[in-house]
């Protein structure tokens, strides 16, 4: 029997960990390396998107009806949401903040954290991590959130008639995301930036068009010309050839969504231990309030020391909540009414 194709298993907790080990730097006080004028964090968070776009595409293809595929969305992102607020605001808060627990209970801004559960990201609460070096930001990756779920929107509205109208409104949407991102991201950012909803549509802008790159592929059914070696030697060559900064972006995402598809679309037995489980979402949620606590706790240390204790902590809590709360939520999602339509096995977690 042929194995599944399971490499995005693996590239997703990869992508978690480039998140954690990126975010270490400006946490304690360092600059992130990067590559192609991207931070390594922000690879990670682009490598998520890529993912993401292809999946969620696929997981339309598969059952395009609305109902399911929004049941399926909810399901996937909000137990583990309302999971980490409720730890953040009672244990978490408590436990670092700076003012009287009675203080900290009382003040509206506390209550007002539960405002990320409406996808409105809400970064601090009153008097925690007061003193880090980076500032009181208790959780800089719930950003991403609404604007994944801003991409999700897209899916139905270009893919809901015939697929090869599908194809072309997916690939123009791509390429216009990218247009608009280079121009508004690296030649004339807007200052202030716009914010809608409580997110910044420039940073929105920077990661939107992976998402929609994935969904090209998948669209296209382009992961049949997957191929790991050519992708990784595309994605060396342009690090190595290209430096500007509007220059490293267009590398960057024609490079790094073939990378990441070729990457997930592997067959490797090493990665079977991740079969029927992905902690990855839960690393990522968990990865930046464990990496400030740390800061809190330890004061001023180097990178690598802050990554090396935060990631089997921020893992450990992501398999608990991954055991205890999203494999279960996931148990519900709706079955596809009819056998006409074949989910692939690599939209298993879409």
């Amino acid at each position: 029997m042929r194995q599944r194709a399971n490499g995005f298993d693996g590239l997703r907790l990869f992508a978690a960990g480039l998140v954690i080990w990126g975010h270490s730097y400006p946490l304690t006080g360092h600059v992130s390396p990067g590559i192609l004028a991207n931070s390594v964090q922000t690879i990670g968070v682009k490598i998520f998107f890529v993912v993401s776009g292809f999946l969620i595409m696929k997981s339309w293809q598969s059952d395009p009806n609305l109902w399911h595929f929004w049941s399926k969305r909810a399901l996937r992102i909000m137990p583990g949401l309302v999971l980490i607020c409720i730890l953040t605001v009672l244990i978490l808060g408590p436990i670092f903040t700076s003012i009287t627990i009675s203080g900290y209970i009382s003040n509206p801004l506390t209550l007002f954290y539960f405002w990320n559960l409406a996808l409105y990201p809400v970064y601090f609460l009153p008097g925690v991590f007061a003193g880090n070096i980076y500032g009181p930001a208790i959780n800089g990756s719930l950003w991403s959130l609404p604007v994944e779920v801003a991409m999700y929107a897209g899916v139905p509205l270009v893919a809901w008639r015939s697929p090869a109208l599908a194809k072309r409104l997916t690939l123009a949407l791509a390429l216009a995301l990218l247009a608009a991102s280079i121009y508004f991201v690296r030649v004339y950012q807007p200052s202030p930036p716009p914010i809608i909803w409580g997110s910044n549509l420039v940073s929105a802008l920077d990661a939107a068009c992976y998402f929609y790159a994935g969904a090209t592929f998948a669209a296209f059914n382009l992961d049949r010309f997957a191929n790991l070696p050519v992708a990784i030697a595309l994605f060396a060559a342009a690090t190595i050839t290209v430096n500007g900064y509007a220059s490293g972006e267009i590398a960057l995402a024609l490079t790094l969504p073939y990378a990441a598809i070729s990457v997930g679309t592997i067959s490797s037995s090493a990665l079977s231990f991740l079969k029927g489980r992905d902690y990855s979402y839960g690393l990522y949620l968990y990865g930046f309030p464990i990496e400030q606590a740390i800061v809190h706790l330890i004061g001023p240390q180097s990178a690598i020391t802050n990554t090396m204790i935060a990631f089997p902590v921020a893992l450990l809590l992501a398999v608990m909540s991954w055991v205890l709360v999203e494999r279960r939520a996931l148990s519900f999602k709706p079955r596809r009414s009819s056998s006409k339509h074949q989910a692939t096995r690599v939209t298993e977690y879409a």
